[in-house]
């Protein structure tokens, strides 16, 4: 009750969650650098390879000298479209590169378990590298896309020095 009565919900998150995320993403960085973090973050937050977000994230942003912190947190925000897009990309892969498909319902991988749980994974794995392969090939456009409209706003909102 006491949340409600000094501002309410909104201004409490706006407080604890709103101006700490821009004071972390502001921290001395240009519009690019920015832009870029938020370029990398959200892609590297799509890769259909659960728990290599933090991996790239990390690695890329030390590389190019990029804000570490938001750009894991960026990747972290992205993970839920991670998840909806894993099959799709898995997909696309199939249909780019010349594998065999497998089906993603519970019942066929079930039963390629059952059947030989090594050729399932193998399969499994294959698919999931054609999945990335194919998030490769979207994530160039994406990423572009991301970068320059992110920059162009950066350069409106934040001050330039």
């Amino acid at each position: 009750m006491l949340l409600l009565k000094k501002g309410g919900f909104r201004h409490f998150l706006r407080r604890k969650l709103w101006e700490p995320l821009l004071d972390l993403a502001k921290q001395g960085f240009t519009p690019h650098q920015l832009a870029l973090t938020i370029a990398l973050g959200s892609g590297f937050g799509m890769i259909p390879f659960i728990g290599l977000t933090t991996v790239l994230c990390t690695f890329w942003a030390l590389r190019l000298r990029l804000n570490v912190a938001f750009t894991i947190v960026i990747g972290y925000l992205m993970q839920p479209f991670q998840l909806a897009l894993y099959v799709p990309f898995v997909d696309l892969g199939q249909t780019i590169f010349p594998v065999t498909p497998i089906s993603f319902t519970l019942e066929k991988l079930s039963s390629m378990f059952q059947a030989d749980w090594l050729l399932a994974l193998q399969k499994l794995w294959l698919a999931n590298l054609v999945g990335i392969f194919a998030w490769l090939l979207c994530f160039i456009p994406f990423g572009l896309a991301v970068y320059f409209s992110s920059r162009k706003v950066l350069h409106r909102v934040l001050p330039t020095e």
